[in-house]
């Protein structure tokens, strides 16, 4: 290894195609100032030995020609420029909310990564043979699918060992389709992760064809970098991504065989705890595709339906991210629940189109690498273009030997999905011996290959400030052309009579060594494919070509979706509940840290809260005991009750604010394509408040942060109701929030007027200051506070939205416009609870509420309209979900009934 010293004088302007005339007529002096400017950029690229092929300087040390106007754009920033540039690159990453969950993350935290400012360039020559390759690749492997479920004649005529093939365990042989004549679906979408090695050649790592992630970050990244930086993006010379998206969105529709006009396209997904579901809503959003869950879909008679408020609409076309096992329990994996039952059944009888076809988990074998040379030779006719490393099945004897012959120099794998490669150098003797025995043992359940060793490109570092050269991969996309959705070509036919793709000119790339998954690298790129001339914008909001069906939200809602937007309003309005009672809390025991005098709130706080009342100086949580001693000086246990009251922001604590929040936030990513942008830019600066919460060093800074949770949930559901359509999706929501609204307020009212230990002035102004109504009441009454007065604005006033006669009548209206079967003679069970309530306390005697301060009458009384109005709500949640989200099937009569004259 040696260094090499970047060279950037002496590089003729003739070698610099992509430059404008501008940069051309440059004055000798300003040109002598930009090489230096670069020359300062790229200080301390350390390029390491001459024999590594670097993406950013050939082997004399000279810049490669098609990165000198982009680094001289970077150069012009200056140091402080780039910095800040890639700062907001992160801001708008964060804001954007582009994550991804990690199953071994025992919080639940979201997880994002850093995209590099720098995008990762390839020439439009070299782009060129590259798209080439992977076109090539996947009309290769879409012929050999055919096969493989076909008429396996690859096997037949010894091209493919039987074991290869069926030993795998993405061979399904319950998609075999050797002795069906219907048409296959081939494949639609593929993933391509290579390499460039240090040669400078492609490879081919592996093909990812069951569930390929990466197309929306790479989109993501293309847009952030694009408002990062718009004057570089408006004018390089780079092909966009959206014409790609759009010729797959045309594609899908495409595969409809049933309702070509208007065929319904969903995006199947594990859910919001997959590590890809940002991607998967992303994409649903962007390409206009419902996003469903298994538990949207349901089949019946050999159709896909999906459950929405309406009823059953049929599901033409699913382009699924979900894995081959798990994609339906009852032929596959019986353990599966994200899985849909009969959904190969249906696949198999046409009734619905699947992208990709199950099955296609065969062709991700790493064995089938050593063999893919010969078998483009026999299903194209042409040598293959991108060769992958140099690899042998086990289950070959020649390989075998081969294999064991230079077992020290190799890596291995098992053949079981989600192996991981075992680098023969870094096992011990003993480690090493027992992976032979194994191989030995099992040959054809391994393939070993010759280590690889990609070529770096210039990764921005964050904290030198500089750029350093790192190795990456690139993930690559191609997807079926919307002209030709046939089955893939026979056995010798040619690219003319076979299914036709395209390549997105662009990708996902990230730093690692070869084979380094991309959810385990920190940084990622974006991938800028040179053109001659900048290109246009292409967006999928185009202009109709002809008349368009004019739709609203309404009762093709998926009803999982409503169910997901109910619990968002009900865990929202939950936290913010808990956080207006902290804060009120929190504030109180400030007011009264040096008193001697005991505040009498804190006891019923505690228990509005669910918290034990501490032991006296005992920094432990005691309970009736504690709780009798309310009336104690407060002097002497404001350490223990400050440190109770903050475990309510531990991660740790069930019902503390992060424990709502999770709740809260999972309910929102399984909605993610219905909510505006702005409000999910909110609902991540609130998540950024809540992760910072168990950090919280004393009560002061603890209210502070109640404070910013309770205006920041004012400012999530303000701008929902300002963006959402306020059709079903937005009426379950809001009946979701004043469900939970109502029932917290009826239990503080309770609390502060019949149940309190201490009740009087002080807690009623707890209540007051809860429901944010201190002003108000000031504003009517002054400063003098009665029972009386505070049942009128909190129970009866129907024009303050903080008082149950007020939420009784919107949930009321709400309600009434939810969707209600047509033959329905009678009010629904969800109306008939709304309008018992309603009566309640419409029928109430107010003039003996009056008197209840003084009246043990007027008390209970008031404790029985408690009870009566709290009965029909607790009941409301469930009647709403059985009548809109269980979709329980409607019993048939199997036996014609005849009435007896």
């Amino acid at each position: 290894m040696h260094a090499v010293t970047p060279s950037l004088t002496g590089m003729p302007t003739m070698l610099v195609p992509d430059l404008p005339e501008s940069l051309l007529d440059t004055p000798p002096s300003a040109a002598a100032e930009g090489t230096r400017s670069l020359e300062a950029l790229l200080a301390g690229y350390a390029v390491g030995d001459s024999t590594r092929h670097d993406m950013l300087f050939d082997a004399t040390g000279e810049l490669r020609p098609h990165w000198r106007e982009l680094l001289e754009e970077f150069a012009a920033l200056g140091e402080q420029g780039l910095a800040e540039r890639a700062d907001e690159v992160q801001r708008l990453l964060y804001e954007n909310g582009v994550t991804f969950n990690v199953h071994d993350d025992l919080r639940g935290r979201l997880r994002t990564w850093r995209v590099d400012p720098l995008p990762l360039v390839i020439p439009a020559a070299q782009w060129r043979e590259l798209e080439a390759g992977l076109v090539q690749r996947s009309r290769l492997l879409d012929a050999l699918l055919a096969d493989i479920y076909g008429p396996r004649r690859l096997i037949e005529e010894g091209y493919l060992p039987p074991e290869l093939i069926y030993e795998h365990p993405g061979f399904l042989f319950a998609c075999d389709h050797s002795h069906d004549d219907a048409p296959r679906a081939g494949l639609v979408f593929h993933g391509v992760d290579l390499i460039l090695d240090d040669q400078g050649q492609w490879r081919v790592v592996a093909d990812r064809l069951q569930a390929p992630s990466g197309a929306g970050y790479a989109l993501e990244n293309r847009i952030i970098l694009a408002r990062a930086m718009p004057t570089l993006y408006r004018e390089a010379p780079l092909r966009r991504l959206s014409s790609f998206l759009e010729a797959e969105h045309r594609t899908l529709a495409a595969l409809s065989t049933l309702h070509r006009e208007q065929p319904n396209v969903v995006l199947l997904t594990p859910g919001p705890d997959s590590d890809g579901y940002f991607e998967h809503a992303y994409l649903a959003n962007y390409m206009n595709l419902s996003l469903v869950e298994s538990l949207d879909l349901v089949v019946r008679d050999s159709r896909v339906w999906m459950r929405t408020l309406g009823g059953l609409k049929p599901v033409d076309v699913i382009l699924r991210r979900l894995e081959d096992a798990w994609c339906d329990p009852l032929e596959l994996r019986a353990d599966s629940l994200i899985g849909v039952p009969g959904l190969v059944q249906a696949a198999r009888s046409g009734g619905v189109a699947l992208a990709n076809p199950l099955g296609v988990s065969v062709l991700e074998h790493p064995g089938l690498a050593p063999y893919l040379a010969t078998l483009c030779e026999r299903l194209l006719g042409e040598p293959l273009k991108l060769a992958p490393p140099q690899s042998w099945w086990c289950g070959d004897p020649q390989a075998l030997a081969t294999v064991l012959d230079d077992f020290e120099h190799l890596t291995l794998r098992d053949i079981e999905p989600g192996s991981s490669w075992i680098r023969t150098t870094e096992l011990s003797e003993a480690e090493l011996a027992v992976l032979r025995q194994r191989v030995e043992e099992r040959p054809s359940r391994y393939v070993a290959q010759r280590p690889l060793r990609s070529a770096t490109a210039p990764v921005y570092d964050d904290a030198s400030g500089r750029f350093v050269p790192r190795p990456l991969n690139l993930r690559a996309f191609v997807t079926a052309d919307s002209d030709e959705t046939t089955p893939g070509p026979a056995l010798g036919e040619t690219e003319s009579d076979g299914r036709r793709y395209r390549a997105m000119p662009g990708g996902l790339a990230w730093a690692g060594v070869p084979g380094t998954p991309s959810l385990d690298s920190d940084v990622v790129k974006d991938v800028w494919v040179l053109a001659d001339e900048p290109q246009r914008h292409v967006s999928l909001l185009r202009q109709a070509a002809g008349p368009i069906v004019v739709t609203r939200d309404g009762n093709d809602l998926p009803s999982r979706v409503a169910d997901s937007l109910f619990w968002l309003g009900r865990y929202g309005e939950r936290l913010d509940v808990r956080a207006r009672l902290l804060r009120e809390g929190l504030l109180r025991l400030l007011e009264q840290e040096q008193a001697e005098y005991a505040d009498t709130t804190m006891a019923d706080l505690f228990e509005v809260l669910t918290l034990a009342w501490p032991d006296v100086g005992s920094g432990e949580h005691g309970g009736e005991a504690g709780a009798r001693a309310a009336g104690a000086s407060l002097g002497g246990r404001f350490h223990d009750l400050r440190a109770a009251l903050l475990t309510l922001l531990d991660d740790d604590t069930r019902q503390g604010l992060p424990a709502y929040f999770q709740q809260m936030l999972r309910n929102s990513r399984a909605v993610r394509d219905h909510l505006g942008d702005d409000a999910w830019r909110v609902l991540n600066q609130l998540r950024r408040q809540i992760n910072a919460m168990p950090r919280v060093p004393s009560a002061s800074a603890g209210r502070r942060a109640c404070e910013e949770v309770v205006n920041q949930l004012a400012a999530f559901f303000g701008l929902c109701n300002e963006t959402m359509p306020h059709h079903y999706g937005w009426r379950f929501m809001d009946i979701g929030r004043f469900i939970e609204r109502v029932l917290r307020t009826l239990e503080l009212l309770r609390l502060a007027l019949l149940d309190a230990r201490e009740p009087g002035v002080a807690l009623w102004e707890v209540v007051l200051a809860t429901t944010d109504n201190v002003t108000a009441y000031r504003r009517r009454y002054r400063s003098e506070l009665h029972p009386t007065a505070i049942l009128d604005l909190l129970l009866f006033d129907e024009g303050n939205p903080r008082s149950v006669g007020y939420m009784l009548k919107r949930l009321g209206r709400q309600i009434e416009r939810l969707p209600q079967p047509d033959s329905a003679p009678y009010r629904s069970r969800e109306q008939r609870l709304i309008v018992q309530a309603s009566s309640t306390l419409q029928l109430a005697d107010i003039d003996l509420l009056a008197d209840v301060h003084a009246s043990e009458r007027a008390r209970e009384a008031l404790a029985s309209l408690f009870d009566d109005l709290l009965t029909p709500l607790e009941q409301l949640s469930d009647a709403i979900g059985h009548s809109h989200f269980s979709h329980a099937e409607t019993p048939k009569q199997l036996i014609k009934m005849q009435v007896q004259p």
